[in-house]
């Protein structure tokens, strides 16, 4: 061979080279690493009426700390052993959590009657894909107001797959502006039955309805399992602002209470006059000289 062609290959065979290098391998990485790993977690909460919610929660570790990720798209499935059925798609909110609402009877099930989820992120430009899947029986809580003379309570039916579902923690929440308050607990008998008492002195809105809902928490068969009803067992608001006292906790506060927060405004702002007024004399007598 030539020796100018032997040069020539040689050249070649350096740049290639070189363009493989630590460094250049490394560059690579960190492009690649630009990408952010995701974490995924799908859970289900079954409601009335046969309906459930399928919630796909996805997080990235951002500064330090697993964030939800508003704005990304994920694909919800119903699987069997021969097949996977596309249930719709949904964006993740502001909190990371992606919802599609489905009835459970249009929902393909095997032989047990178990019913199969899957959900995934394909992943973008900014995080990678990640997917997750879950398996629940269907279920549902039954709720029977019982309204007394001097008590009021909540009686609870737990089926769980068409049978009744004993030994598990019922909980009561009334919805409250920013989070529900949870009002009552009971655990289900032999029957799946709870009688839970439900406190009589509860503000409701301005015709005294509350919203209540009682909740099975992240079974390890049925997720959660809940039940929503509008009852008018609440203290309209405005009777209750007319008979609540003076006190912290009520809207009308002591009368300590307002002389002080006066006496506390007048001290602040009196600062700001004083202030105010030594700018004014010191630009005067700048002024003046």
């Amino acid at each position: 061979m030539p020796l100018s062609k032997i040069i020539k290959l040689s050249w070649l065979i350096c740049i290639i080279v070189m363009g493989l290098t630590p460094a250049s391998l490394k560059a690579q990485d960190e492009e690649e690493q630009e990408q952010l790993r995701t974490r995924a977690s799908l859970s289900s909460v079954q409601k009335n009426d046969n309906v459930l919610d399928l919630k796909m929660l996805i997080r990235a570790k951002i500064d330090g700390r697993y964030t939800g990720l508003p704005g990304l798209e994920v694909m919800f499935y119903a699987t069997t052993d021969s097949s996977q059925v596309e249930l719709g798609k949904a964006a993740t909110n502001e909190d990371g959590i992606a919802t599609l609402t489905v009835k459970t009877q249009e929902v393909p099930k095997d032989t047990a009657n178990l019913m199969a989820f899957a959900a995934e992120f394909e992943g973008n430009d900014e995080f990678k894909g990640s997917d997750d899947d879950i398996e629940i029986y269907p279920a549902e809580l039954l709720l029977q107001p019982i309204d007394e003379d001097s008590s009021r309570a909540l009686l609870l039916t737990l089926v769980g797959n068409g049978d009744p579902v004993e030994d598990e923690d019922i909980s009561i929440f009334v919805k409250r502006l920013f989070a529900p308050l949870k009002v009552g607990e009971g655990t289900t008998d032999s029957a799946g039955e709870v009688d839970i008492d439900f406190p009589m002195d509860l503000p409701g809105d301005g015709e005294g309805n509350l919203e209540i809902f009682a909740r099975l928490e992240d079974h390890s068969d049925y997720g959660t399992v809940e039940v929503h009803a509008a009852l008018p067992w609440g203290t309209p608001v405005a009777q209750l602002n007319q008979d609540l006292p003076k006190a912290l906790w009520s809207p009308n506060p002591p009368t300590w209470m307002l002389l002080a927060f006066i006496v506390l405004m007048t001290a602040v702002w009196g600062h700001y006059a004083v202030i105010v007024y030594k700018l004014a004399q010191v630009k005067k007598e700048g002024n003046a000289e």
